[in-house]
């Protein structure tokens, strides 16, 4: 049986630019789903899908092509320009006839981004030798039969829930394609969607159906739970075959905004009477520790380490200096960490994966110390304490419990904390210590979680209590060192 597939914007080809008719056109940015091997096995034949972006003040040239489509206008705004004027913006479903002439020019700050849909095989722009843009004389069909065709996502009407088998299951927001009439006559039979959102810590129940479908993040961030869980993000692509059990939860400060996706003519959801889904009474216990676990990243969240007040400090050279003091004390430990986490495993699983995170790993803290350009060390009772705490754990518990200490907590919370001080510290402050975690550290956070998977649910429903454990102590040293940023703490 095929799994549930999760693949990021930034795992598909990106082309900016191409020979059309001899002369060098500019794309903005493409992204073809096809150019992922997984895509261009399970995607229907007929169907191409590409993420694209147009910068501001930029625009891609004017042109037509044989076959219908839809721009879905995911994020900021723009204008189309050709045989129809309109202004677009975030949610905003545009048909394209077949022989329209239209380009689209980026507004605003960031211009806009979205998904193009076309209803074949070869995707417009995706080669050179047959980039699918136009050669007949389109003036044969009538303007009138060729306009662009706009309907915003607030004219769409909400269902917030369906029965099914006797219980009402919350939907959030969910607006069906197919509930108006103009998209239901255009669209393929092979194709139906739907607007999803969840607000934070909303969530959709686990279910599955018999179709394969797909869940594209759009604006805002979750968390997958079901056979596949994992924290999502925008521009994450959740393929899932027909029979996997998978639901969603909304995460951050406004949950997300989703596109759903089914290759067959009418959507799970767009006869209530006969919805096509079935929702899984029991979570497992591997389930439940990955809900549980996505419940304290969404309250780490909030650490005062976060915040706008620390944000606007890192344009000062001595809080900057004071963040990476602080960040020694941990990576010191943390290095501890991992030479004690090797000599303590006993199962050769884990061990191996184990390995690959030391060697990872190995040297961070010095190269730590060479920017900082100082042996002086910052010493604070909390950060000692907090920071001693994980290495002191990881004598008394077993490798399973390491995972869950080491790659759920610790990982997933440097995940967090680089990736955002990468995108507020400034060019004369960029630490290349906090960008080579956010080049390197890619994965870390689920290494080995699989493994987790063999536990019995008496060990998993353990792992719960030193989840919140390590969860409390993460927070409590990541709280003492805005207080020593804001408090301008001298070293010592």
């Amino acid at each position: 049986m095929n799994q549930t597939q999760i693949i990021t914007r930034n795992q598909l080809d990106c082309l900016r630019s191409m020979n059309v008719d001899g002369k060098e056109t500019f794309l903005g940015e493409v992204r073809h789903f096809k150019s992922h091997d997984f895509f261009s096995r399970m995607l229907p034949r007929e169907l191409s899908i590409a993420w694209t972006q147009m910068p501001e003040g930029r625009e891609l040239p004017k042109h037509y092509h044989p076959c219908p489509s839809l721009l879905i206008v995911t994020s900021g705004r723009g204008v189309s320009t050709g045989d129809t004027k309109l202004d677009v913006s975030a949610g905003d479903i545009i048909y394209i006839p077949a022989w329209n002439l239209h380009g689209f020019k980026g507004m605003g700050a960031n211009g806009f981004r979205a998904l193009s849909i076309q209803f074949q095989s070869d995707a417009i722009f995706s080669s050179e030798a047959k980039p699918e843009t136009s050669y007949i004389d389109r003036e044969q069909i009538p303007l009138e039969k060729r306009q662009l065709i706009k309907i915003s996502r607030d004219s769409i009407e909400s269902i917030h829930e369906v029965e099914v088998d006797g219980v009402l299951e919350n939907l959030g927001i969910l607006k069906n394609f197919g509930s108006i009439d103009i998209l239901k006559s255009k669209l393929p039979d092979y194709f139906s969607a739907a607007w999803v959102h969840l607000k934070p810590g909303e969530s959709l129940s686990n279910h599955k159906h018999k179709t394969d479908s797909m869940i594209i993040l759009t604006e805002g961030e979750g968390y997958a739970t079901g056979d596949k869980q994992k924290n999502l993000k925008s521009g994450d692509i959740t393929y899932i075959p027909a029979g996997q059990t998978h639901g969603f939860i909304g995460g951050g400060n406004k949950g997300f905004w989703a596109l759903s996706i089914q290759f067959e003519q009418t959507s799970l959801y767009e006869d209530l009477t006969k919805p096509k889904v079935e929702f899984v009474k029991e979570s497992s216990a591997i389930q439940r520790l990955h809900q549980t676990n996505f419940v304290c990243i969404e309250a780490f969240k909030k650490n005062k380490i976060f915040s706008q007040d620390i944000a606007e400090l890192m344009t000062e050279k001595e809080r900057v200096q004071l963040l990476k003091s602080c960040l020694q004390v941990m990576s010191d430990s943390f290095q501890r960490l991992m030479f004690s986490r090797m000599a303590l495993s006993k199962n050769d699983s884990y061990r191996k994966v184990f390995l690959e995170h030391f060697l990872d790993e190995l040297g961070h803290d010095s190269d730590l110390r060479d920017e900082r350009q100082t042996e002086t060390k910052l010493w604070d009772p909390v950060l000692e304490a907090s920071t001693f705490w994980f290495f002191g754990k990881n004598f008394l518990i077993d490798d399973p419990e390491r995972i869950v200490m080491i790659q759920m907590v610790l990982e997933k919370g440097a995940s967090l904390f680089y990736g955002h001080f990468s995108k507020i510290l400034k060019d004369a402050f960029k630490s290349d210590h906090i960008e080579k975690h956010c080049d390197m550290d890619e994965g870390h956070d689920s290494l080995g979680v699989e493994l987790l998977e063999k536990e019995s649910d008496m060990k998993l429903e353990s792992l719960e209590i030193l989840l919140k454990e390590s969860w409390s102590m993460l927070d409590l040293y990541l709280a003492r060192t805005a207080e020593i940023v804001l408090e301008r703490r001298q070293i010592v």
